[in-house]
């Protein structure tokens, strides 16, 4: 995990992980506040109706984070040199899912101090702290596991990268991270939104900042644990069954 660390906190990785969804609340939401009607967003200000979502994309961040590093340690034959050391594959898929977490959790509190001066202080109760934490925990391993399965089966960076930046791109714009989902959303679009993980998870931390949590954030804490003991089983299994040797 040291190393994981290391190896992204660079001045110039931190600002691409960290500073562009930053960005994103700064300018999205002074922007948007002044045609965002209000009465869209649950009657906040569209710039607190961000932030949460936000905050639940540093999941996505974290996930990235330790896909990537365990593709360029297979590609640069860093995984054959770790196991040939005093070390278990258990210990090794721990560490990366363990970093994917952390980085999450750094990401969350990089957005809660951007996002302060725009919405101020949320009124976030010792259950909302909880549930909000909880929620980033399990999208977490949910995507730091979904991507390690696949970076285990393939061997082409093209391929993983490839998938990858599409698989990112299709959970953020098609969740509730900067929309909300209304009575004008086409049906088959809001079925959609639904399937993806991350609209489970920034409803729920929406509804934690607003302290309006409630029987469907359990439901959706529900969903999301599931899906990231899956994944996490999943990539057990393919971190097992995992051939070794040159990647392209």
């Amino acid at each position: 995990m040291v190393r994981n660390f290391a190896s992204n906190l660079d001045p110039l990785t931190a600002i691409i992980r960290f500073g562009q969804p930053a960005i994103t609340i700064i300018v999205l939401g002074t922007m948007f506040s002044t045609i965002v009607s209000s009465d869209v967003t649950g009657g906040t200000s569209y710039t607190a109706f961000l932030v949460p979502g936000m905050v639940a994309f540093q999941m996505i961040t974290g996930g990235v984070v330790s896909g990537n590093l365990f593709w360029l340690d297979r590609r640069w034959s860093m995984v054959e040199q770790v196991f040939s050391g005093p070390f278990l594959r258990s210990e090794y898929l721990g560490g990366l899912v363990l970093t994917s977490l952390l980085f999450s959790l750094v990401g969350v509190g990089i957005m809660m101090l951007v996002g302060l001066p725009f919405t101020g202080l949320p009124p976030l109760s010792p259950l909302g702290v909880g549930t909000v934490l909880l929620t980033v925990t399990f999208g977490s391993i949910f995507f730091a596991g979904f991507l390690i399965a696949l970076g285990s089966r393939l061997r082409s960076a093209n391929a993983y990268f490839s998938i990858q930046s599409f698989l990112q791109l299709f959970a953020i714009f098609l969740s509730t991270v900067y929309y909300p989902i209304t009575s004008k959303t086409p049906k088959l679009l809001a079925a959609v939104f639904y399937i993806n993980p991350l609209t489970y998870a920034a409803n729920t931390i929406r509804d934690a900042f607003s302290g309006t949590l409630g029987p469907n954030d359990l439901f959706g804490l529900g969903v999301l644990a599931l899906l990231a003991a899956g994944a996490f089983l999943v990539a057990a299994w393919a971190f097992g069954t995992m051939d070794l040797g040159p990647i392209q």
